[in-house]
């Protein structure tokens, strides 16, 4: 007897969890397409990450996700769910995830040295 792959569970800031609701509710994906999307925006935002500016050099993967996550959880996970999972699309979500990025650091500068 083979058993249903689990979908992965969402890991969502509590702040977004209404809209990840609504995403998920006016989207309907079936389990594959959840699964798809999930690890599309992983692998977008890790690919991402390896890509970032100098100015966040110094962020690790993990807290370069959790900033991600905070800022656009739900719109990452929209736009995955839009491109179907898709991982030819990767760049597309990559892209994506650089303009939210930026428009954080330009937000958010970092603070510079003191001499």
């Amino acid at each position: 007897m083979s058993t249903r792959p689990s979908i992965p569970t969402l890991k969502t800031p509590e702040h977004h969890f209404g809209a990840m609701f609504l995403i998920l509710v006016a989207r309907s994906p079936d389990g594959e397409t959840l699964r798809a999307a999930l690890s599309l925006a992983e692998n977008a935002a890790i690919a991402a990450w390896a890509l970032r500016p100098e100015e966040l050099i110094t962020l690790t993967v993990e807290q370069y996700r959790q900033l991600l996550d905070y800022t656009a959880a739900p719109d990452v996970f929209d736009l995955a769910l839009f491109l179907g999972g898709d991982r030819k699309q990767i760049r597309t979500l990559m892209d994506y995830i650089a303009g939210v990025m930026a428009e954080v650091q330009a937000r958010y500068p970092s603070p510079n040295p003191q001499a």
